[in-house]
């Protein structure tokens, strides 16, 4: 074994240097571990979404590829910039960005007095750190402030910030290029001391400091439909901050537009596919406009599925049954993320992200149908937040034999975030399914969509349902 295979084997193990380093082999071992940056964008996004934090708070803008990435994912977006040439490019840049502001100093200054207009949780992404042998890195008073940097946020009011440092590979203390970088070892013990309740991992060159979230703790609201004068008891983590949250704002209602929708197309004796059922709200819905129908509620989460036969049980909706699958363009066994925040922004995990959890059973789309010898499928409900694709892909025959109306989220971030696919991709595979696509407006509305670009302007800024069908309705 050379001894640079045996800097990085011990280096990948067991995150630290087995003997001191040759500036040389300290500049090829950073090059060898550097990963693609598309797995750092994805990590970003990913753990912004995982925790559903508006604010994004950068160190070392550099030339603002950071901020471009997570332009659309965040509400607010702050950079600072030491180089002076860079922040004045990067300003230029972004001066047409109302929620993208640069600052312009050095971050182990400008942090504090930032954090100090702080009121909720920020995700931040240190990589204010200095790069010798580059002709674009500004140097402040130390190599790397990230001791400042973490002191700031660690002891800001606001106790549940997500840290994520760039560039783990350069933790490695004191070596011929930098003399000031403490190890991963050292860091981690000034996070515990500082904060023992947070959690702190390395994981694909990034430093990942956030609090764990529990998902043992159980609460229960009430869910109603927009009509018909019916309710049911939905069950979820206390901790939930996607359906039971918006439950409990909406004061009981839930995508109540969808629900309008699917009163005026679902017959009694439907036979219909929940493809993301998660807690398992619109498959009750399902389950009362088709009292003499069948449902099945695909949901590949275990903790979700717990709390979905739990809920279906617990209002009598014999007529749905649980399918412990997820629905992808393969069968097996695929890498999937549970957001802890949320079980509705879980997702399968893909080569374009690097958030995997845990895994889950998949399985194509005509294959289950196929085992299952369905005579017959009215409509499909499909949210799968960004593997939409995927799914149609398995499902071309099933799509194709049963015509069954569809009802599905457009959302682009999480087509391009998770998957790295061009929404146009899905919309052209649903155009040429169906002759009629219809925008579900928010006021229970239908708008016929006949083009990419008029689907793109009419769910600005974020993301939209579609109810796909080929019958003529009435708007």
């Amino acid at each position: 074994m050379s001894r640079m295979d045996e800097i990085r084997r011990v280096w990948q193990q067991e995150l630290r240097i087995p003997f001191p380093l040759t500036a040389q082999e300290t500049w090829d071992f950073w090059l060898l571990e550097s990963p693609q940056y598309e797995v750092k964008t994805a990590a970003v996004t990913d753990y912004g979404k995982r925790h559903q934090i508006r604010t994004f708070i950068e160190t070392g803008t550099y030339r603002g590829y950071m901020v471009a990435a997570q332009k659309a994912a965040f509400s607010r977006i702050y950079s600072i910039e030491l180089d002076p040439a860079l922040y004045l490019a990067a300003k230029t840049h972004f001066a047409a960005d109302e929620h993208v502001s640069i600052l312009h100093g050095d971050s182990s200054k400008v942090l504090p007095e930032l954090l100090a207009s702080i009121t909720e949780p920020c995700l931040f992404w240190l990589d204010g750190h200095y790069i010798p042998l580059s002709t674009e890195s500004a140097k402040g008073n130390l190599d790397t402030p990230i001791l400042e940097e973490l002191a700031a946020i660690l002891s800001h009011p606001v106790r549940n910030h997500v840290i994520l440092i760039d560039d783990a590979r350069c933790f490695i203390g004191s070596n011929p290029l930098l003399k000031d970088y403490p190890t991963i070892a050292e860091l981690k013990q000034y996070v515990a001391d500082l904060r023992p309740d947070l959690h702190f991992e390395v994981k694909d060159d990034i430093i990942r400091i956030y609090t764990p979230i529990p998902q043992n703790a159980q609460k229960t609201v009430t869910f109603r439909l927009p009509f018909d004068d019916k309710s049911f008891l939905v069950h979820g983590s206390s901790f939930d901050q996607s359906v039971l949250y918006y439950i409990e704002m909406a004061g009981g209602l839930y995508e109540e537009y969808v629900l309008n929708v699917l009163k005026r197309v679902v017959q009694p004796d439907y036979t219909c596919l929940d493809i993301g059922a998660n807690l398992g709200t619109i498959s009750l819905a399902l389950s009362h406009l088709a009292p003499r129908g069948k449902v099945y509620a695909f949901e590949p989460s275990a903790v979700n599925l717990a709390f979905m036969k739990q809920t279906l049980h617990d209002n009598g909706a014999s007529n749905v049954e649980p399918v412990p699958l997820g629905v992808f363009d393969r069968n097996g066994i695929i890498e999937f993320c549970e957001v802890d925040r949320g079980g509705g922004w879980s997702f399968i995990a893909s080569e374009a992200t690097s958030a995997a959890t845990n895994t889950i059973s998949c399985t194509r789309l005509d294959d289950w149908v196929a085992a299952r010898s369905l005579s017959r499928i009215d409509l499909i409900k499909l949210d799968v937040e960004g593997s939409e694709i995927q799914v149609l892909q398995g499902g071309m025959e099933t799509f194709k034999t049963f015509d069954p109306d569809l009802v599905i989220e457009f959302n682009p971030d999480n087509l391009r975030g998770y998957f790295g696919k061009d929404p146009n991709e899905l919309f052209l595979c649903l155009f040429a399914l169906y002759s009629h696509l219809y925008l579900i407006k928010r006021d229970g509305g239908l708008m016929k969509i006949t083009s990419y670009t008029q689907l793109l302007d009419a769910i600005k800024p974020f993301h939209g349902d579609l109810f796909c069908t080929n019958k003529t309705i009435l708007l």
